[in-house]
Order: structure tokens, then C-alpha cells, then sequence
């Protein structure tokens, strides 16, 4: 099929994002939940990736081989074979947002689709979580007490961007490397008690839980398995980078 990169304004910020951000975007496309490559995956055997073995930049170096692969996992495989090209990031937003009932209008930018999963997921989050972890989300989100209405504010930040969306969007991101690193197939139980053992944040536990109990039934064929968590890898690169290019 080949690796063929459609120019997405939605994607071109990726050449600025670090080195780490972009290797385990790629991770995601590239990679199973028991770390085996993935069969359709084409990166590692692309010319131009083979070329860059042993260079501390290689995966910057490869964004729009990464960004192509996204594309091509985000439509139907039979028919990127006659086109051999994949589909737009947006279109391949709303379609992980519609698996997980997320409230949008496909009007508006990839960057406000995305802060409406954010506020979806932190919400189910809230939802599970025990009064001392509403605390530290309020914390986390700088608003001072666990009162009537604390939450709307925080809703208020994620829904503002800036810096409230940017920790809403690491709340996820954080969460989406227990889940999808592995541990997908375990009960909600078994995830909680790993989400401790590895000392993960106490806000992402909740939300990890919530992909769990949410998400990951949800997913039937291993398209969803790769676009979630590469969309909330985005996600959180998007805010990254904005916030590296307000300063």
C-alpha cells in the first residue's frame, strides 16, 4: 500500500513537537498491545525511515511518515488500496469521538473537537472518583474548593484552552499509555491496582478506568485500537506545541 502523506493543516504542527512525543505517537501505529509491529504498519520498512537508523532524531525526522501511517489506519484499508492515500486527521477525529458518543459539531476545528473528548472523558473521570481525587483535579486545575458547581469551572478551563485544556489533554494522554500499552484486556480491577503500582499520577487513575469501562468495549477491530490513542496523543501535542509557541 505505501506510505502516502496527504497534506493536513490539522497535522503539519507535528515537524515542531519533540523527539519522545512523536516516538510514542508512532508506538501507537506502529506496535501491539504486547509490543509486537503490527502487521499493516510500513514505517519501519520505509526507505527513508531505514535511512535514519541510529539517528537520536529519526522519528521527528519521519513526522510525515508517521502522520501518512495515522492516515491510512483512519480509513477503510480496501479502499486506501486503489487510492493509497488515507483520510484527513478530522475526519479521522470525529469518527473516534462518534465511538465514544462525544457531543460535536463537524464544523468546528480539530482543536475544539478535540477539548469536547477532553471534557467527555474528564467528566466520566469525575464521576469515579473519590473526594480526595476531585480535590486534587480541582488543584490540578487551580480552583480552590470541592464545592457546588467546582466542576463547571473546570469544564470552564478545559473548554477556554490554554493551560486548562493542556492539563486535561496530559490527564488523558497520561491515562492512554496504561490502557493501551498492554493492558487493555485486563478487568478495570487489574487496571486500578497497576495504575498504583506504576505510581501514574492519582488524577490519571481514574481516567484510565474511565477508558476501561468506557472505551475499551467499544472497540471492535483494531482501527480503534490504533486512532484513540493516537488522536489523544495528538491531542496533548497540539496543547504542547501551542503552549511552546505562546512563549
Amino acid at each position: 500500500m505505501g506510505i502516502d502523506y496527504r497534506p493536513d493543516k490539522d497535522l503539519e504542527f507535528l515537524q515542531y513537537c519533540s523527539e519522545d512525543d512523536i516516538r510514542l505517537l508512532a508506538e501507537y501505529l506502529t506496535k501491539d498491545k504486547d509490543g509486537e509491529e503490527r502487521y499493516a504498519s510500513q514505517i519501519s520498512g520505509h526507505e527513508d525511515f531505514k535511512q535514519r537508523y541510529g539517528q537520536p532524531d529519526k522519528w521527528s525526522k519521519s513526522w510525515r511518515l508517521v502522520a501518512g501511517e495515522l492516515q491510512h489506519f483512519g480509513g477503510d484499508s480496501l479502499v486506501n488500496l486503489f487510492r493509497r492515500s488515507g483520510v484527513l486527521y478530522h475526519e479521522i477525529l470525529c469518527d473516534v469521538c462518534d465511538k465514544l458518543k462525544v457531543s460535536y459539531d463537524k464544523k468546528q476545528t480539530a482543536y475544539d473537537i478535540e477539548n469536547a473528548l477532553i471534557e467527555k472523558m474528564v467528566t466520566l473521570a469525575w464521576e469515579k472518583m473519590s473526594e480526595e481525587e476531585r480535590q486534587k483535579t480541582l488543584d490540578a486545575f487551580n480552583v480552590s474548593s470541592l464545592g457546588i458547581g467546582a466542576f463547571d469551572l473546570v469544564l470552564l478551563a478545559i473548554k477556554a484552552g490554554g493551560s486548562g485544556s493542556l492539563k486535561g489533554a496530559q490527564l488523558m494522554a497520561e491515562s492512554a499509555k496504561v490502557i493501551f500499552s498492554g493492558l487493555s484486556m485486563m478487568s478495570a480491577g487489574a487496571i486500578g491496582s497497576i495504575v498504583a503500582t506504576r505510581s501514574v499520577a492519582l488524577l490519571s487513575g481514574p481516567l484510565a478506568l474511565v477508558f476501561a469501562a468506557f472505551a475499551i468495549p467499544q472497540i471492535t477491530g483494531v482501527a480503534y485500537r490504533v486512532t484513540m490513542p493516537a488522536v489523544i496523543q495528538i491531542a496533548y501535542m497540539r496543547r504542547e506545541y501551542e503552549k511552546k509557541d505562546r512563549f
